[in-house]
């Protein structure tokens, strides 16, 4: 039987255009031009007329440079064509369009023909036993009694409340006081009519609307949308009415528009695709499976559905904090308030909170009664999962599911790292497939070891992995689906779709951006391993001691006792002071720590206050207040320490600098003028620090001192930030966007408004000009680092760490 090899137009996850064109170029020794003509999309024949036995080794090949590929029969009746060169060489009248599925004549049976068998049999299901639903419709029950039983006591209030005002009278006799009846009356009606109105409010209105998630279109979709239908088929069910996409390593299956899906039995299913890009057929369907086995249970999702409403409500009733009380206590807080409506409105206060308790109560004790439902129903969609994709899959699907999962948490760590200078992922699921690729042997092997450990607790909505592992294994399943081909080819798009969720995420984070910031998943993570390297080479050229804070004053002047050392003599001499540096520098960096709390003790104290640094340490102004002035003028003996240590880096500069690039010394006058920032930063930071904490404090406690401690925390910080912002115009520079250091913190900040206006929209639309300029100063440093340790290394200077790794290499 002769084949032919035909490309698919797509990447196989875990790698990119330039690792294929790498590939091509290394492996089959083609020429650029010839590489360039194979790389996705391009769909087209590579070679015609093999045996089957070469068209499987030359899938195997482009298998391996990253080439999704498949071999097709050639039918007998069909003309011959022309036999191509050995190496896969395509011309323009070879190319022909990929079809969707492979054809029913292609060398190997498609895989996923086997769910189509499976949706004509069924899958064999078990139903659940009677004491199981006796104990399902018991706890679904006592659930829903507690909004019933709250709504009773809501209305049992305003009886309550009713008889009084219409009956107080009655036991009054002939009391004439104009204010005794004044208060008899007008103080359980305005605080019972308040507090009915906080009770009540949660009955009748709901939360935030969330932003509409993205709908596929699963018209343009066909494989998928026929693995879809047929796998709701074999588990008997009817097939969602919608399917949406998300940015997360998972999926799920939730009825339509919640009340009306309970009713109606629609569904919508919702595919990550991070999970979609670092799965395989098999994988994925299986997950699939998993969402579509809990709607198997009709009873036990409508079930599902009723308690995890209620505990949502009770959760957001008992704990979230509702507009309406800081209107409340703006009122108490108004000295124009007539006295009379003041202790109306404290009564309503402690039953808000007498009510609030209650709910707290009643969230603890429905959400315990649930979770061991919760961890039956998840056994129970296992067993679906395991049918379709067999007991030998399942370990590894859910190691699969750990690993994405600590893949992604990574890819945003570096994409906020990246947007620091203005870049951002334009594909987030590509970007997580690449990262898995990337993790390491001892990585891979924590994450299988984290399968094995854990218990589950009592209150623990899913079981432990190990006993959802034995659950599976115990089943024994040989599986029906077995197609180690990757997700992403059951779409057409599957490309534009993960671009088109990487930016729906991005807006729901807020993020202004332009399109041209957005770069492909390769060069972020190239960029990202270029700075956590030049951060290894700024240890590596401090002695394995810098710290993040303080920052070391390069900005002074060299010591007349270092100007006439030479290179090898202050890096000597450094090495020699290495344990005082070190002592110094973490000291330092505790004290920038402790001065935050000092501040704040000191103004509580102003206050009548007495504040505690600690559990065992009393705030003593004696002792403390002259501790947190020294802190701040920078004048305490670990502070003169580093600055001693500074005079000698800052000749280590000097002489590494001679013959510097230009962009080098671009980035150490901006070192400089960073070092002249330093105190204005470090005032700004506590200025931060304390504004959140006296806000923190205001929520808690919110009274006329909370409030005026509050507003001058968030004056301070408005000020200190547009005083700095200034400074930061006056400073040019070229190693970030923007003209100016200014620029470019007004870039990272883009809402915010450098004039002055409300003190807390400012100080909610600043939240990175610290992380700006604490990066600024920290990528600068290790640029002039990375030279310095090249120079040194070029002028044959010995290292700081040279004889603690020699006394290492020795042991």
């Amino acid at each position: 039987m002769l084949v032919r090899l035909v490309l698919t137009g797509r990447a196989l996850p875990g790698h990119t255009p330039e690792s294929i064109r790498q590939g091509l170029q290394e492996r089959l020794k083609l020429s650029p031009a010839q590489s360039a003509a194979l790389l996705p999309p391009a769909t087209r024949v590579v070679k015609s007329q093999l045996a089957r036995a070469d068209g499987e080794r030359w899938l195997a090949l482009l298998r391996q440079v990253g080439l999704e590929a498949r071999v097709e029969a050639l039918e007998v009746s069909s003309a011959p064509e022309t036999v191509t060169a050995p190496a896969p060489l395509p011309t323009p009248e070879s190319a022909v369009p990929a079809p969707m599925l492979p054809p029913v004549a292609a060398v190997a049976p498609d895989p996923l023909l086997a769910l189509q068998a499976l949706a004509r049999d069924g899958l064999k299901r078990a139903p659940p036993g009677v004491g199981y639903v006796l104990q399902l419709l018991l706890v679904t029950l006592c659930c829903v009694l507690v909004p019933v039983l709250y709504s009773a006591l809501v209305v049992g209030l305003a009886v309550a409340l009713g008889w009084y005002l219409m009956h107080i009278h009655e036991y009054l006799g002939r009391l004439h006081n104009i204010w005794l009846l004044l208060a008899i009356y007008a103080i359980p009606a305005l605080s019972g009519g308040i507090l009915l109105l906080f009770m009540a409010r949660p009955l009748f209105f709901g939360g935030q609307r969330e932003a509409p998630p993205r709908e596929l279109d699963l018209a343009r979709e066909p494989q998928l949308q026929q693995v879809i239908e047929q796998l709701c088929q074999a588990i008997g069910l009817r097939p969602p009415v919608a399917v949406h996409l998300c940015n997360e390593v998972n999926a799920s299956v939730h009825f339509q528009g919640g009340w009306s899906g309970f009713f109606s039995g629609d569904k919508v299913l919702t595919i990550g695709m991070p999970l979609v890009a670092g799965t395989t057929v098999q994988q994925l369907v299986g997950v699939l499976a998993h969402e579509f086995g809990h709607f198997a249970q009709r009873l036990g999702m409508r079930c599902s559905f009723l308690i995890n409403r209620v505990n949502a409500w009770l959760e957001s009733r008992a704990y979230a904090r509702d507009p309406w009380d800081d209107r409340l206590q703006g009122w108490l807080e108004n000295e124009d308030t007539w006295e009379l409506l003041r202790w109306a409105g404290w009564v309503a206060q402690y039953g808000i909170a007498l009510a609030r308790g209650l709910l707290r109560g009643c969230f603890a004790l429905s959400f315990r009664l649930s979770r061991a439902l919760s961890r039956q129903m998840e056994f129970d969609a296992d067993r679906y999962e395991t049918l379709i994709a067999g007991s030998a899959a399942f370990r590894q699907g859910a190691l699969r599911l750990h690993a994405l999962a600590q893949a992604q948490a990574e890819v945003d760590r570096q994409n906020a790292h990246t947007w620091r200078e203005r870049r951002l992922l334009r594909d987030i699921p590509e970007a997580t497939a690449l990262q898995v690729a990337r993790l390491d042997a001892q990585t891979l092997q924590r994450l299988e070891q984290s399968l094995e450990e854990g218990d589950t607790r009592y209150w623990d909505s899913h079981p432990a992995d190990l006993e959802r592992i034995r659950h599976s294994e115990g089943l024994k399943a040989p599986g029906h689906l077995h197609d180690p081909r990757p997700a992403a080819g059951l779409f057409v798009d599957f490309t534009g779709h993960c671009q088109r969720v990487t930016r729906d995420y991005y807006a729901a984070l807020g993020l202004d951006y332009q399109a041209e910031q957005l770069q492909d998943s390769q060069a972020i993570l190239q960029l990202n391993d270029q700075r956590e390297q030049a951060l290894d080479r700024l240890y590596e050229w401090t002695g394995r001691q810098w710290r993040a804070l303080p920052w070391l004053p390069l900005h002074l002047p060299v010591a007349e006792a270092h100007r006439q050392l030479g290179w090898q003599a202050v890096v000597d001499e450094l090495r020699r002071l290495s344990p005082e540096i070190s002592r110094a520098w973490e000291e330092a960096e505790a004290q920038e720590e402790q001065r935050v709390a000092l501040g704040y003790c000191a103004r509580m104290q102003q206050q009548g206050v007495e504040p505690r640094l600690g559990e065992h340490e009393p705030f003593v102004a004696e002792r403390h207040l002259p501790l947190y002035r020294q802190i701040e003028a920078g004048d305490t003996p670990a502070q003169r320490q580093l600055q001693a240590a500074a005079s000698l880096y800052r000749r280590r500069l000097e002489l590494s600098l001679i013959q510097a690039t230009a962009s080098v010394r671009e980035a150490a006058r901006l070192l400089l003028a960073l070092g002249r920032l330093y105190g204005d930063y470090a005032r700004l930071r506590e200025a931060r620090e304390l504004a959140e904490r006296f806000l923190t404090l205001h929520r808690e406690y919110a009274d006329q001192v909370t409030d005026r401690l509050s507003q001058d925390a968030l004056l301070r910080f408005q000020d200190l930030a547009l005083k700095l912002l200034d400074q930061a115009d006056a400073i040019a520079q070229t190693l970030f966007d923007g003209a100016t250091l200014g620029g470019y913190l007004r870039l990272r900040c883009t809402r915010l408004n450098a004039q002055p206006g409300e003190p807390l929209d400012f100080f909610r639309h600043s939240g990175t000009i610290l992380d700006s300029l604490g990066y600024a100063y920290r990528r600068a440093l290790a640029e002039v680092a990375s030279h310095g340790i090249d120079a040194e290394t070029r002028q044959g200077i010995r290292g700081i760490r040279l004889l603690v790794k020699a006394e290492e290499a020795g042991r």
